[in-house]
């Protein structure tokens, strides 16, 4: 039997994975969020409505720190028993410590066969690609051939992003080659993608609303409607926005499926409130 584990970086929603079909095959370790003192599993002990809520009304912002080992371990015997196979598939490597946690646990079982996979992905970058794996496990496809697809969409993701602020990144240490942008002129929206798992600039732009069309116009040039196969918008705090977006990208890519999700409280952390981004999963 194949099992598929991620983390909550991936931003799957109970819901996702039930219009899926896939919430019994799916399992996902929480990161935790600290505010202060206090901590949250994410996903678990808070929602994104209150973590939201708390980022504006907190003064500490908060941090975020990957599941340890003994957390994967544990998701790990209790999902399966030995001989089955577990897929493990994680957040970029570049950001997070997570995909090391999971590699260290699971050294620890010879009879299971264990495979952690490094997406270069976040959020449903990585959500999606664990639904498509969990849907051809539940088709009883085998080890190598979910593995052979993972990595084709692995290898044809495109994200690109707007924040409102590099605030959040430079401060949690995300901020990758994006650096040179910090301190720049009043009311530049830096538009970032995610490369080879890592944050890296795209372009500077004056104004949300011209980051937003830049956004667009680059993810038009770059992924043509005959490559796409499915995509995502992403938020933070920003729905509306979101949904003006799901509007623009249907009329381009008419006939294909985009999810929309707010950005979980770990992803969301980094990023901080107001961004926007859009996935595309290329042929």
């Amino acid at each position: 039997m194949i099992h598929i584990v991620t983390d909550s970086t991936s931003d799957l929603t109970p819901q996702l994975l039930q219009e899926a079909g896939v919430e019994d095959t799916v399992h996902i370790v929480p990161l935790t969020v600290h505010f202060g003192d206090e901590e949250y599993r994410d996903g678990v002990d808070l929602s994104r409505e209150r973590f939201y809520q708390m980022l504006t009304q907190r003064e500490e912002m908060p941090r975020t720190s990957q599941p340890s080992p003994a957390a994967f371990a544990d998701v790990y015997r209790e999902i399966s028993q030995p001989g089955d196979t577990i897929l493990s598939l994680h957040i970029s490597s570049k950001l997070s410590g997570t995909h090391q946690s999971a590699a260290l646990a699971s050294r620890q079982f010879e009879d299971r066969e264990i495979e952690v996979v490094d997406t270069r992905s976040v959020s449903l970058g990585l959500g999606l690609i664990v639904l498509e794996a969990a849907k051809a496990a539940k088709e009883g496809r085998g080890k190598q051939e979910i593995l052979a697809e993972v990595r084709r969409r692995i290898a044809s993701i495109r994200i690109l992003f707007v924040v409102d602020t590099l605030e959040y990144l430079h401060k949690n240490g995300r901020i990758g080659k994006a650096q040179a942008l910090v301190g720049g002129l009043l009311n530049v929206k830096p538009l970032l993608a995610l490369e080879d798992g890592i944050v890296a600039p795209v372009e500077k732009v004056r104004g949300k609303a011209k980051a937003r069309e830049r956004m667009l116009e680059r993810l038009f040039e770059e992924v043509p409607p005959e490559s796409l196969e499915m995509g995502a918008v992403l938020h933070a705090a920003a729905s509306s926005e979101a949904r003006e977006v799901l509007q623009r990208l249907q009329e381009r890519y008419p006939g294909r499926r985009f999810y929309v999700e707010e950005l979980g409280p770990t992803v969301g952390t980094h990023a901080g409130p107001g961004t926007l981004g859009v996935v595309a999963f290329g042929r």
